[in-house]
């Protein structure tokens, strides 16, 4: 009788357990101390901090949040690496933050090609297309996260250009705004298109187009991973005479444009490593709005953009990748070449497809990436380097098989041009190599629907 008494309360207090689970015990965040700031601003750093002192929080939770502190703090650009430990003593845990700063001043000597990749640039290997000139990037400007950028570039093409962004300009580092001014003069430029190739036209004698923009640009941020960006730009277009007489369609008629445009920008990002990332997230939306008809009532041009990325593990070393990226357009009036968009131009990639422009107003492209880790990221020390931005070095190395499909509607140039209006697809395989300062090195073997084949080179993730 006594141990069936025994057992009862026993098995009664077993499932009052599990009936009622004990509340998870509580610990304090101390003090919050950092450490290898030399340039950056204090506060720069601990507004990515997902906690603050005196915070209450569950040890899982301190930790969890520790690790997105971690990763807001990586994706910054401003830190090669970042350590956070605790230190607990009874329920008062104090935190302490390393970061290893980059290097921020790069005065970056200019010889670019003037081809749209290196890859079109590579079956011409045409030197005399080269452009020359300096990059001066100040990437933590003043120690606040701010970017200055000035390009002066001669050879081929003539550019200047100044960007100043300033992203936090109230107390609660949530404001922010950037100003920019370009100038660029063109001694060639694509007139139009065949087989999904750009026709170039060059003068000899004088400069193909000018144009100058100049805009700034307002960004709200409210937390760690959402952004509000609104730009405001006008542009100024002047083409030489002769463009008109090959391609009467560039503009609407004058060899003079000048017009206003409007974009307006959220994007969310909850992805591991912007640089190359394995799992998380990101999405944007963009409007655009070209032309007021307060300077050239012609121009009058609305776009709609989205981009989703979604990455994620499958098995140990093995990651998925999806990116889904499209466009709508809508024009009153038919659409200038000079206003032309596609595949092939500004982030509408599609691998297998490198050589080649398809135009269109609206636009589709879904890529897929399987990715097998060959060498996880890992760390190792250059001693012969004293300066621990430089010494200190990570890198991995991955292979991925990817398959990309994408669909551009074009409604005014498809004559001559056969990869417009249908279903595209390539697909092949590729190794990606990834180390410090974002830098990623991928080389690839596709093929395409069209059975063509080809070895390509970027420098940016594939997706």
């Amino acid at each position: 009788m006594r141990l069936n008494l025994i057992l009862i309360i026993f098995l009664l207090t077993f499932f009052s357990l599990k009936a009622f689970p004990q509340k998870e015990a509580k610990v304090k965040v101390g003090k919050i101390s950092v450490s290898g700031d030399k340039i950056t601003h204090k506060p720069i750093i601990l507004r990515e901090l997902e906690f603050s002192e005196g915070d209450e929080l569950s040890e899982n939770e301190l930790d969890k949040k520790i690790l997105n502190s971690k990763q807001n703090l990586l994706n910054q650009s401003l830190f090669n690496f970042v350590y956070i430990d605790k230190k607990q003593k009874n329920n008062i845990v104090d935190i302490e933050v390393r970061v290893i700063e980059r290097w921020y001043i790069w005065p970056i000597p200019l010889i670019e090609y003037a081809d749209r990749n290196i890859n079109v640039w590579w079956k011409t290997k045409d030197f005399s297309r080269l452009n020359f000139g300096v990059d001066l990037r100040v990437e933590n400007f003043r120690g606040r996260k701010e970017i200055l950028n000035i390009i002066a570039k001669g050879g081929y093409d003539q550019l200047y250009s100044v960007n100043w962004q300033i992203p936090y300009l109230n107390d609660e580092q949530t404001f922010g705004m950037g100003f920019k001014g370009t100038y660029k003069l063109n001694h060639e430029i694509a007139v139009s298109t065949l087989d999904n190739k750009f026709i170039y036209f060059k003068s000899n004698t004088f400069y193909a187009r000018k144009m100058s923009s100049s805009g700034v640009n307002f960004t709200y941020r409210p937390g760690y991973r959402y952004l509000h960006q609104l730009d405001i730009s006008l542009y100024q277009h002047q083409i030489a005479d002769s463009v008109l007489i090959i391609n009467p369609d560039y503009t609407y008629g004058d060899n003079s444009y000048n017009y206003l445009k409007i974009n307006y920008t959220y994007k969310q990002d909850n992805r591991d490593f912007k640089a190359y990332p394995l799992k998380g997230y990101y999405f944007d939306i963009q409007l655009t709005k070209i032309g007021f008809s307060i300077f050239s009532e012609d121009v009058n041009q609305i776009m709609m953009d989205v981009n989703v990325d979604h990455y994620f593990n499958i098995y140990k070393r093995w990651n998925f990748a999806y990116s889904l990226r499209g466009r709508l357009s809508y024009s009153n009036n038919f659409q200038p070449f000079f206003l032309t968009e596609g595949i092939g131009l500004n982030g509408f990639d599609l691998r297998g497809y490198e050589l080649f422009v398809i135009t269109g107003q609206n636009i589709g492209v879904l890529k897929s990436n399987l990715k097998f880790t060959i060498v996880p990221m890992k760390d190792f020390q250059i001693k012969w380097l004293k300066s621990e931005k430089f010494s200190k070095v990570f890198y991995g190395l991955y292979a991925n098989i990817f398959f990309d499909m994408g669909y551009a509607k074009e409604k005014y140039y498809y004559q001559g041009n056969p990869l417009s209006n249908q279903l595209l697809w390539g697909t092949g395989v590729g190794l990606d190599f990834v180390t410090y300062y974002d830098i990623v090195i991928g080389l690839s073997y596709a093929i395409n629907k069209q059975n063509k084949k080809g070895f390509y080179v970027s420098m940016v993730a594939p997706i």
